[in-house]
């Protein structure tokens, strides 16, 4: 008789399992509906798609000496991803002298959702991005966030803006990212093909 008992109880604590994953699951934000700019977004990595008929290409990347200028840690790259993803048009990622450690930069339609020049300033209030600096000079709009040698650097220049980081441990100081973003400001320029 026990058995019986049993039976029920099991199956409905099974029940009562899956309507709790399944509630839990409706509570999570869909990776959809993250920018591509924010960790968890669903971007897909796909590297050396040169032309894969987006408006950029590989050659809009900064070369692996112009990287290794700004940044002398560089020892690799660029490894591109042209593939369209929403509105995000270019990865170019470089390695660094540890095996781990990048500094990656995306590349987005500043117009394509009409934001423009304003694309970034929900960053500004993020706190997830504290410490918003501006970066004079660089272009229309340029600021860092996080701190000193661990610091995000955010760029608008025309239909174009940029999202730049860093996997180091030992950190990039922030000249050598704007000195990369100097560089990737004036690959775009170049003709994709």
């Amino acid at each position: 008789m026990s058995q019986m008992r049993r039976t029920p109880v099991i199956a409905l604590m099974l029940a009562n399992g899956f309507l709790l994953a399944g509630c839990a699951s409706m509570l999570s934000t869909p990776a959809d509906d993250i920018p591509p700019w924010k960790d968890g977004a669903s971007v897909e990595v796909i590297t050396a798609a040169p032309d894969a008929g987006g408006p950029l290409s590989f050659r809009n990347c900064p070369t692996l000496a112009e990287a290794k200028a700004a940044i002398p840690a560089v020892v690799q790259g660029p490894d591109a991803n042209a593939v369209p993803f929403k509105t995000m048009v270019l990865q170019c990622l470089y390695s660094m002298t540890e095996s781990a450690e990048s500094v990656d930069i995306l590349v987005f339609d500043a117009s394509a959702d009409g934001s423009g020049n304003h694309l970034w300033d929900s960053v500004r209030t993020d706190p997830g991005f504290p410490n918003a600096t501006d970066v004079l000079g660089l272009a229309q709009v340029a600021f860092t966030t996080g701190t000193p040698g661990h610091c995000d650097l955010w760029v608008v220049q025309g239909r174009y803006g940029l999202h730049m980081y860093h996997r180091r441990q030992g950190g990039v100081p922030a000249d050598q990212m704007v000195a990369l973003a100097r560089a990737m400001l004036a690959g775009l320029g170049r003709p994709p093909r």
